[in-house]
C-alpha cells in the first residue's frame, strides 16, 4: 500500500488520473483508518471523474470499500449516485448501510426519501439513525409522519436524531409529538425535542 499512501499526500508521476481514481478506490479496502480517509478525501477532490468508479465499488466484495466508496460519493454530491446508493440501502452490512444513508442525506435528492423512510425499520439502529438525519436533511414533508413514528423507537439515538429532523423540516404536526417527547427518559431526546421546538413554532 506504499503507493496508495504516496498518493494520498503527492502526485504520482507517470500514473494518468484513471490509474490514480484506481489505486484510491484500492486503498479503501486497507485496514488503516488513517489511509482510508486520505483516500477518501482524494476521491472528493477528484470529483466527478470519480463517480462512475466509485459507483462500481458499491459492489465490491469488502465492505470497508463499499463504505468508503458511500462516503466519497455522499462528499462528491453528485446526482448520478442517487440511484446505486438507494439500492446499496439494502447491503448486508449495516455500517454500509448507515454510511450510504448518511450519504444520500449529503446528497439531498428527493427520489431518496420513499427508501429513506423504508430504512427508519432495518434492524440496526445506526441505519435507523442516520436514516432521520438524512431525511431531516432532505426536508420532504413526506417523511414528517414516519419521523414521528420514530420518536417512539426503542433507542434513544434513533430518537434524537428523529426530533433533531423534524425540526429541520418545520412541520407543524410535530409539535405535539415533540411535546411530548419533552417528557422523554433520555436527555438527549429531551434537548432534541426542545430545539426542534424552537424551530418550528416561531415558524408556525
Amino acid at each position: 500500500m506504499g503507493i496508495i499512501v504516496t498518493f494520498c499526500c503527492v502526485p504520482l508521476i507517470g500514473y494518468s488520473q484513471s490509474d490514480e481514481i484506481h489505486e484510491l478506490i484500492q486503498a479503501l479496502e486497507d485496514k488503516s483508518v488513517t489511509i482510508r480517509r486520505r483516500a477518501i478525501r482524494a476521491l472528493e477532490k477528484a470529483g466527478p471523474s470519480a463517480v462512475e468508479p466509485l459507483i462500481a465499488a458499491l459492489q465490491s466484495e469488502k465492505s470497508r470499500a463499499r463504505a468508503g466508496a458511500a462516503e466519497a460519493l455522499g462528499r462528491i454530491k453528485d446526482p448520478r449516485a442517487v440511484e446505486p446508493l438507494i439500492a446499496a440501502l439494502q447491503d448486508r452490512i449495516s455500517n454500509v448501510r448507515a454510511g450510504v444513508a448518511e450519504a444520500l442525506g449529503e446528497i439531498k435528492n428527493t427520489h431518496a426519501v420513499e427508501p429513506l423512510i423504508a430504512a427508519l425499520q432495518d434492524e440496526n439502529s445506526d441505519v435507523r439513525s442516520w436514516a432521520a438525519k438524512a431525511l431531516g436533511e432532505i426536508k420532504d414533508i413526506r417523511a414528517v409522519e414516519p419521523i414521528i413514528a420514530a420518536l417512539k423507537d426503542k433507542n434513544a439515538h434513533v430518537r434524537s436524531w428523529a426530533a433533531e429532523a423534524l425540526g429541520k423540516i418545520k412541520d407543524s404536526r410535530a409539535v405535539e409529538p415533540l411535546t411530548a417527547a419533552l417528557e422523554d427518559e433520555n436527555a438527549d431526546v429531551r434537548n432534541s425535542a426542545a430545539r426542534a421546538l424552537a424551530k418550528i413554532e416561531p415558524a408556525t
